[in-house]
């Protein structure tokens, strides 16, 4: 069963890598093609624009020369086709360098130079789209005079150091949305396939589908301000995109790097680092006297509160263009600081009940391997018991018979009770042999009845093993009498979704034997039926029912369960 669930989880995860090296092969090549509409849907509508003024300047009688008053200050093509390509292209590749290199190498491993050396080559080339763009880019603008009449055109440039810096900010928060939604539809990618493999390409797809029309649809009916600060929608969007960015990235900090030292849980690796130093920023030299423990968490938590204090600098001075502004950053420094550390928390609540449940879990598979391996023994001792009284009767024939279903049981116990589920058919074929057995040392004709109704299943339906046998076992154990009218009743009955089991006996007590010993067997009555009371709780908890009647003349039991 391991080794089948083993498979079949590879096969699962083998099918979500393949579906993202599907993903990773085109993305470049979808990006492209929705810069490229972008691209073109920006280029059309400066086209529409700059004919709209041209037009409504000839309205006003402006004359020709004035409305090409400067032709050598606006070129078309330098000034607006350009700019807007040459800039979608280092950002395209921007993005490339930051999704395919810095970020896997961050992800791997978090002190990687490596890793850190790309993200700065990112940052560089954020800076060198907004620079080539800004520097490049003429907006054409109505000239008026003293009077306010338009007397003709003009232009303007936007490029300015502040305004560079801020729209590479933004284009940043634009990179670490995307990057964190695709990392979120990977590891949706891996649940599914892992939880669901017959609907994993249907839901895979769906989820990717919502990805690109989203892609699509902005590239297509996006109209973006002059620079990507100044419209008051634009401005709330990246605000909470990097607000949102700030508490991802510090919760995950805060949970990997801080929690672990406040629970004491220190490894080899982290408190070599701290005493070799490989960190980031060493804001208290002077704690080094102190223990090891005590240095690392004021590092990182100095390290956290930092990282705060920058980044939400960096995001508030962006939305005013590093403007001077009366507004003040530490309410967002505040909401960061909360947000990231209960984040934090929650995960480790959450962490910490799924480990109990997860304990739980093993400890009942341990109880439950247990439970088999007394139920085995016991069994096998008691049929070797009915097979040595059988031969001391008669030879030959009915002993043979005997030994074979004794070795199908044997072969049963070996090869399918040891599974989490065999199908039912199995169980009733270890069932009838028991009841053979048990038939082979009774003579039914002496006041002794045995009635035996089960339904052979119609379709491959799936049980826990040797969850009925126990209350047959009981029946013959103590529903049998040669002095005494006995007799047994078994009934086995399906439906499409439940099992319904009864097994209904005269009672009988034992007497002791002539030595005045009483059989242990009967001293220790129930051992089986404890134990398969601890199964059915253990793995149909909320799905069986077990009732069970009895008097000084009778036993009955009654067990109804859902398959699975």
């Amino acid at each position: 069963m391991r080794l089948i669930i083993f498979n079949s989880f590879g096969q699962k995860s083998a099918k979500a890598m393949r579906n993202n090296s599907f993903i990773r092969r085109y993305e470049p090549w979808f990006f492209v093609g929705v810069a490229i509409l972008y691209v073109v849907q920006r280029l059309v509508i400066e086209v529409a624009r700059l004919d709209t003024m041209t037009e409504r300047a000839g309205w006003n009688r402006v004359p020709s020369a004035g409305i090409q008053q400067n032709p050598g200050d606006y070129n078309y093509l330098l000034n607006n086709n350009a700019p807007l390509i040459a800039g979608m292209g280092i950002f395209l590749t921007s993005w490339y360098v930051f999704h395919n290199q810095a970020y896997p190498k961050l992800q791997e491993r978090p002190d990687n130079p490596t890793g850190w050396l790309v993200t700065g080559l990112t940052v560089l080339l954020l800076l060198a789209a907004m620079f080539v763009y800004h520097y490049l880019k003429l907006y054409p603008r109505y000239q008026h005079d003293q009077a306010g009449n338009v007397i003709g055109l003009t232009t303007y440039s936007l490029y300015r150091k502040r305004t560079i810096l801020a729209d590479a900010v933004g284009l940043g928060i634009v990179l670490g949305v995307y990057e964190a939604t695709f990392q979120y539809y990977a590891y949706l990618s891996r649940k599914i396939a892992q939880d669901s493999t017959r609907h994993f390409r249907l839901v895979s797809y769906l989820l990717l589908g919502g990805l690109v029309m989203g892609a699509l649809m902005a590239a297509l009916k996006a109209e973006p301000p002059l620079f990507l600060w100044n419209q008051r929608g634009s401005r709330n969007v990246l605000m909470l995109s990097g607000l949102g960015l700030q508490i991802l990235a510090l919760q995950g900090y805060i949970y990997s790097y801080i929690l672990p030292l406040l629970r004491g849980s220190l490894t080899t690796e982290t408190m070599r680092a701290a005493r070799t130093g490989t960190y980031l920023f060493f804001v208290l030299p002077f704690l080094q006297s102190s223990s090891v423990p005590e240095v690392l968490l004021a590092r990182r938590v100095a390290t956290y509160l930092l990282t705060i204090f920058v980044t939400t600098l960096i995001l508030w001075g962006a939305t005013t263009a590093f403007h001077y502004d009366n507004r003040d950053p530490l309410l967002l420094m505040a909401i960061v600081l909360i947000a990231s550390v209960s984040v934090a928390y929650g995960r480790q609540a959450f962490t910490q009940e799924k480990t109990v449940l997860q304990t739980q879990v093993s400890t009942g598979a341990a109880e439950l391997a247990s439970l088999r391996a007394q139920i085995n023994p016991h069994f096998l001792f008691n049929a070797l018991n009915s097979l040595y009284a059988t031969a001391l009767k008669e030879n030959s024939e009915k002993t043979a018979d005997g030994i074979q279903k004794l070795g199908d049981m044997m072969r049963f116990m070996l090869q399918e009770n040891n599974r989490d589920r065999i199908p039912l058919d199995k169980e009733i074929e270890y069932l009838r042999n028991y009841i053979g057995i048990q038939r082979m040392r009774i003579d039914e004709s002496h006041n002794i009845e045995i009635r035996v109704t089960i339904q052979e299943p119609n379709r491959v339906l799936y049980i826990a093993p040797m969850l009925l046998t126990p209350f047959v076992e009981n029946a013959f154990k103590y529903g049998i009498s040669l002095r005494h009218a006995s007799w047994i009743y078994i009934t086995l009955t399906l439906d499409d979704s439940r099992l319904y089991f009864k097994v209904h006996n005269s009672r009988h007590t034992r007497s002791p034997d002539m030595n005045g010993h009483h059989d242990p067997e009967a001293v220790q009555s129930g051992v089986g039926l404890d134990n398969v009371r601890k199964r059915l709780a253990l793995i149909y908890p909320g799905r069986h029912q077990l009732d069970i009647q009895q008097s000084e003349q009778d036993y009955f039991v009654s067990l109804s369960l859902v398959y699975g």
